[in-house]
């Protein structure tokens, strides 16, 4: 049987079912306020926006994706972390099984379905930041500045923290996977060496893109700063690579949770 059918049918199905919840919104207009109010306080960010002609584009694309690869993704791993759980819970997930298709397909359209609409309200925040630089600089290479800022600093980050938010509740319970998310968020990425408090922010697994955003394109407001080009290109591949071997993991759990039943 042929699996594309089956991977994009599950994909557009959960992408729907994502897109409609009222948490997925709420959430991320919470967390986008959060960032507004930060910016106001943050007088070394904000006048960057507020000087745009004083700041090389390519800086001022990456401080504005940075911005937002600081905060939402926290809402993406959150709002992610009952996908399966939900599917048992409503009894869905004995449907499925006996539906044609392999678990594969139906888990990665899963994963890609739900993941893509999340991001949705993420991406049009970062289209809204965008449209502003646009509107004041007036250089047509903003766009695929910002396209290209987008893909190498959020996206791999994104595909790392969703193939865990998917994974790991289904085996811990989902508020404490939520909670234990929010704090690995800060720890992992906030925190630097000279806090004195062992991270993994200073080392190149860092979802939110540190490394990728220095070493791409010279800046970073995370604590690591003149990554090289080498570096970040390591630090996309391992959460690239991680997100494929924590699916492959799921994936063998699940088969093995259905031969048992």
């Amino acid at each position: 049987m042929n699996q594309l059918p089956v991977f994009f049918g599950a994909a557009a199905y959960e992408f729907r079912m994502q897109i409609r919840r009222r948490a997925v919104w709420i959430t991320m207009i919470l967390l986008i306020l959060l960032i507004a109010f930060a910016l106001s306080r943050s007088t070394g960010n904000f006048n960057v926006f507020l000087g745009l002609n004083n700041y090389p584009l390519q800086t001022i694309i990456a401080n504005w994706t940075d911005i937002i690869n600081a905060i939402l993704p926290i809402g993406v791993g959150v709002l992610l972390a009952d996908r399966l759980p939900r599917d048992r819970r409503m009894r869905v997930d004995e449907l499925f099984t006996s539906m044609p298709g392999a678990l594969s397909s139906r888990l990665m359209g899963k994963y890609m379905g739900s993941m893509l609409a999340t991001l949705v309200p993420m991406f049009a925040f970062y289209c809204t930041g965008i449209g502003y630089i646009f509107s004041q600089v007036q250089q047509p290479q903003v766009l695929w500045l910002a396209v290209e800022t987008f893909a190498a600093i959020v996206l791999p980050g994104i595909l790392f923290i969703s193939a865990f938010s998917i994974a790991c509740p289904a085996i811990l319970w989902v508020p404490l996977y939520q909670f234990l998310f929010v704090g690995y968020w800060f720890w992992g990425n906030w925190l630097g060496a000279r806090t004195g408090i062992p991270t993994l922010s200073d080392t190149i697994l860092t979802p939110a893109g540190t490394y990728i955003s220095s070493g791409f394109f010279g800046d970073s407001i995370f604590p690591v700063q003149n990554a090289t080009v080498w570096q970040g290109i390591e630090s996309m591949l391992l959460m690239l690579s991680i997100a494929v071997f924590v699916m492959v993991v799921l994936w063998s759990y699940l088969k093995w949770q259905q031969a048992r039943q």
